[in-house]
């Protein structure tokens, strides 16, 4: 993805609104990529707070970027790394160990909110700025392996490939609960405009893996034979 689109994809819809945020990764994404999906952020960056290009090259510079997190919430008197974020970083250390491939970070609907019931009040057309945001992305990267974090993500991803006619819907032939579809192993696959294919797993929200995630296991043994498959 080259800068200018980028910048055109983090561009808020006003200046009282905050960036979108397409996607970090601490690789090269250019390389073999794996889709690690929520729901939405939950620390806003603004305008007022750092100009648009400055922001850009922080979301190029993985280092720099988890940096800045780190302060911006401090200064918000929050811990340096929230529950949810300890738990995502053990799971992509784990994932990149396995994989080699390169972890690209991204949310169904990139716009940032403290709270997801927040996300609800924001204006239609934010929500849905978000969701073409992130079709384009994952059109952009075309991932072999797309992990969905959380029951509302699945619902938002199917909901947003149904639209755009990648897949039909699948709500009627997926397992009803979070942790159905995380003991499933592969959910379905997708097949992106150019004939390749990306495989789709979910688990629940990563709040709950802590710094081992040994609840986590069958769900990480799931991904591991699908590895394998591959292989």
């Amino acid at each position: 993805m080259d800068i200018e689109k980028l910048r055109e994809l983090c561009s808020p819809l006003s200046n009282e609104k905050p960036y979108y945020r397409p996607f970090t990764s601490d690789g090269d994404v250019q390389d073999k990529n794996i889709f690690f999906v929520g729901t939405n952020l939950a620390t806003a960056i603004y305008p007022t707070d750092i100009d648009l290009d400055s922001y850009v090259n922080l979301l190029l510079n993985y280092d720099e970027f988890i940096a800045y997190y780190k302060t911006n919430r401090i200064v918000q008197g929050k811990t340096e790394l929230s529950r949810t974020r300890i738990g995502m970083n053990a799971f992509i250390r784990w994932l990149k160990c396995h994989t080699g491939s390169t972890i690209i970070e991204t949310d169904v609907i990139p716009y940032p909110t403290a709270k997801l019931k927040d996300l609800k009040k924001e204006p239609q057309e934010v929500k849905d700025r978000g969701k073409e945001i992130f079709f384009e992305t994952l059109m952009e990267f075309q991932p072999w392996l797309i992990i969905l974090h959380g029951k509302k993500t699945v619902d938002n991803f199917i909901d947003i490939l149904t639209n755009k006619g990648i897949i039909q819907n699948q709500s009627d032939k997926l397992p009803q609960s979070i942790e159905e579809m995380e003991g499933a192993g592969p959910l379905f696959e997708i097949t992106y405009q150019d004939g390749t294919r990306g495989i789709v797993m979910a688990c629940r929200h990563f709040m709950y893996y802590g710094s081992v995630g040994n609840s986590y296991e069958i769900f990480r043994n799931n991904i591991l034979k699908v590895i394998n498959h591959i292989d």
